[in-house]
C-alpha cells in the first residue's frame, strides 16, 4: 500500500489508528448498553414510586412521574445510539 520506504511509518501509523477505532467503538456501543440499563432501571422506579403516591403527595408525586418518563426516555435514546455501534 506504501511507495517502498517513503511511506511505510505513516501507513504503519494509520493502522494503529484505525485499530484504536475499533476497539474504541466497541467500547462506545457497551458504555451505552450500560446506561440504557442503568436509566431504565432508576425511570422504573421514579415512574412506579409517582404513580403510587399520587394520592396521597399529589403534585409533587407528579414530578416523579415526570422525572422517572424523562429517564425512561434517556433509556430509549441510549438504547438506539447503542445500536449505531454494534
Amino acid at each position: 500500500m506504501a511507495c517502498k520506504g517513503l511511506h511505510e511509518e505513516q501507513v504503519f501509523a494509520m493502522e494503529v489508528l484505525l485499530q484504536k477505532n475499533i476497539l474504541q467503538s466497541n467500547r462506545v456501543g457497551s458504555d451505552y448498553l450500560r446506561n440504557t440499563i442503568f436509566y431504565g432501571i432508576v425511570g422504573l422506579l421514579f415512574s412506579a414510586f409517582g404513580l403510587s403516591q399520587i394520592r396521597w403527595l399529589g403534585l409533587q408525586a407528579v414530578v416523579y412521574l415526570m422525572i422517572g418518563l424523562a429517564l425512561l426516555w434517556a433509556a430509549l435514546a441510549n438504547y438506539l445510539e447503542s445500536r449505531k455501534y454494534k
